[in-house]
């Protein structure tokens, strides 16, 4: 009877010392990592970039450990961190720094100028690994300065989340096998342009007036049949004028944006124009007036009502 009791005493004990276990696996220390964005500017399409002013901060109840130097804003140019200060309070130590970072940025154009874009911080550690030491993201006083205004931007949303970011090195640590994780916290911000119809009517005046300039072929009678291929060309070159000064004002991409696809329709309505203009001619000299001037009044309705709802779908699809 006694052995009995000692043996349910025994597995009392070692069932109460695994429900106050650690779990496997599971950090050695904990700390709630927290930004505050009190600027953004240098927004640079062409260079990929933006720059960010911020404080950030760590609270955490490890007197052993520090985050003045392990923290790095991933996918920055160049950072720099100041006023670094660190202070006991309510039993934790909060520390907290102001950084200058330059950010590099994918700048999604596609859609210019109804564009939106997303804005990341990444802050993450570089010496503990999440084994170590885990991130929790301070939600309640991560915020942006609410006297921050952008010029040509509207801020939709700021959100701030922890993650562990996955290597599939160790980078030579010797604990670590084939892969590493560290924690990191990730702070969005989530802009869009404030005058996008202002700047989508200056960028395609110029190609709009282009291709109504070849339009007017049509209404030219077809026995002049030389000034209505050199209307029709001098449209095409107003809108490579046009596509080079948007280019300007636009950078350049690998993608298909929807100022180039409206240029490609001009392109191709105005190729268009020629080609039937040619035609029409041919048939008038033929002895098929008739045909022909119908066929003018035909194209001239046909293309500029397909050229406006191809434009309209474009520009239906970009706010979207």
């Amino acid at each position: 009877m006694i052995k009995k009791w000692c043996v349910f005493l025994l597995l009392l004990c070692c069932a109460q010392a695994n429900v106050f276990a650690e779990p496997a696996g599971a950090p050695k220390d904990q700390a709630k990592v927290g930004i505050y964005i009190t600027n953004l500017y240098d927004f640079d399409l062409a260079d990929g970039s933006f720059v960010a002013e911020f404080w950030t901060w760590s609270l955490h109840n490890n007197d052993n450990l520090s985050f003045k130097d392990t923290q790095e804003v991933i996918k920055a140019k160049k950072t720099v961190c100041t006023n670094f200060a660190t202070q006991k309070k309510a039993n934790l130590n909060w520390e907290q720094k102001k950084c200058i970072a330059t950010i590099l940025q994918d700048w999604d154009i596609r859609n210019f100028p109804f564009d939106t874009q997303k804005l990341v911080i990444n802050l993450e550690e570089t010496m503990l690994d999440a084994s170590a030491v885990a991130y929790v993201a301070d939600t309640e006083n991560s915020k942006i300065n609410h006297n921050l205004s952008l010029e040509e931007w509207h801020i939709n949303a700021f959100n701030i989340r922890a993650n562990n970011a996955e290597y599939n090195t160790t980078y030579g640590d010797p604990e670590l096998q084939g892969s590493s994780s560290y924690p990191s916290v990730q702070a969005t911000v989530s802009l869009s342009r404030t005058s996008s119809w202002t700047t989508f009517i200056k960028l395609v005046t110029g190609l709009y007036v282009a291709f109504l300039i070849a339009l007017m072929v049509f209404r030219i009678k077809p026995p002049d049949s030389d000034n209505r291929v050199e209307l029709a060309v001098g449209g095409l070159f107003a809108a490579v004028g046009n596509k080079y000064i948007v280019e300007s004002i636009v950078p350049t991409s690998t993608q298909n944006t929807m100022i180039d696809n409206m240029h490609n329709i001009t392109f191709g309505a105005i190729l268009l124009i020629v080609m039937m203009v040619i035609y029409i001619s041919g048939q008038f000299y033929e002895d098929h007036k008739e045909k022909a001037l119908r066929l003018d009044k035909m194209s001239f309705w046909g293309i500029l009502i397909t050229y406006i709802t191809l434009n309209l779908m474009l520009v239906i699809k970009a706010i979207n």
